[in-house]
């Protein structure tokens, strides 16, 4: 116990820590402040101080399966990838633990997502390789291996349109990097469509609902036009002037 203590100077001994009924009270009273207020900060504390108690005391249990998934989501929500990454690589080793508890396959699909959002090609491969017959035929999970497919192999049209598409919470993760992603589509479009491309074109490919919400992004990059008018990009003028 001294080197706990040397290690966390302010962690409470297992006699401190609140007992698993009372967590279970403490998760259902969090929850309701964040249905209410919505307030991020607060909550994250909160859910962060009930899972020290639940790995303070090894409660591995599926109550620990809702808590980490409770926390996942509202991160996700808040696109706070760090605290989400930590959650879910602690549901690997608590779904491992505790079969047909939780949501695997739902969080399976994340966790594929995540990895296009670090940019790691070779694990999500690995991932994918690994991938059992239930797994593979989960709709979620075939979700998610479409969208790793589609941006690793650069297939853009496919990728938007599978964002605009994307089912439970997976449009929170792919929030976090599609942006970066039309941001890459956008230089190779501008480079193969000289010397116009139209706007209609760029709402299409990189999967915006209609061109006025191509526009505001369109704007926001500071592209040039062909004419007064927003109906056309200079390709040139704009990979010029354009930090992409």
């Amino acid at each position: 116990s001294s080197g706990i203590n040397a290690e966390w100077p302010l962690r409470p001994g297992p006699d401190q820590v609140r007992p698993e009924p009372i967590l279970v009270k403490s998760l259902s009273h969090v929850m309701g402040k964040w249905r209410k207020e919505q307030n991020y900060t607060f909550v994250c504390e909160q859910l962060k101080s009930i899972r020290q108690d639940l790995i303070i005391q090894n409660i591995n249990n599926a109550f620990a399966v809702k808590v980490y998934e409770c926390h996942a989501r509202i991160a996700m929500e808040k696109l706070d990838t760090t605290e989400y990454n930590q959650c879910q690589t602690r549901l690997i080793d608590l779904y491992a633990k505790n079969e047909s508890v939780g949501n695997p396959l739902e969080f399976l699909c994340y966790r594929i997502l995540y990895y296009i959002y670090i940019n790691n090609n070779s694990d999500a491969m690995k991932l994918v390789a690994q991938l059992n017959p239930a797994q593979k035929a989960d709709e979620d999970v075939q979700f998610a291996v479409k969208v790793f497919n589609a941006w690793s192999t650069g297939n853009y049209y496919q990728f938007f349109k599978l964002y605009l598409a994307a089912p439970k919470m997976s449009g929170y993760l792919m929030d976090s990097y599609v942006q970066r992603e039309r941001n890459k589509a956008m230089k190779i479009l501008l480079k193969s469509y000289k010397p116009t491309i139209s706007v209609q074109r760029i709402a299409d490919l990189l999967g915006y609902p209609d061109t006025e919400t191509a526009i505001v992004y369109l704007d926001d990059l500071k592209v040039v036009y062909a004419k007064p008018h927003k109906i056309k990009l200079d390709c040139k003028l704009t990979l010029a002037a354009v930090d992409l």
